[in-house]
């Protein structure tokens, strides 16, 4: 399968070249109750996904300032789906 060029997301069974879609997903299926979910992103080099995100409610996918790493939401989408709930 060839992918483009620009950036390509995966979440379980959903595909789609954006990320805040991806992480929108992985937010979904957490809160349907699945313990852990990873977003993997393609590697054109590598011709192979690769792990983004491996997101747990229970560990916490809050992003602390400073500090973003593979285990918490991107501080963008969290500004942009949490910002106002705070």
């Amino acid at each position: 399968m060839k992918l483009p060029k620009s950036k390509h997301y995966k979440v379980e069974d959903w595909e789609g070249d954006s990320w805040t879609e991806a992480q929108d997903e992985a937010v979904r299926l957490l809160n349907e109750g699945q313990e852990d979910v990873e977003v993997l992103i393609w590697s054109e080099k590598h011709d192979s996904w690769g792990l983004l995100q491996e997101l747990n409610l229970e560990r916490g996918i809050e992003p602390k300032a400073g500090a973003w790493n593979t285990q918490v939401l991107a501080p963008y989408y969290w500004r942009l789906r949490y910002k106002n709930e705070r």
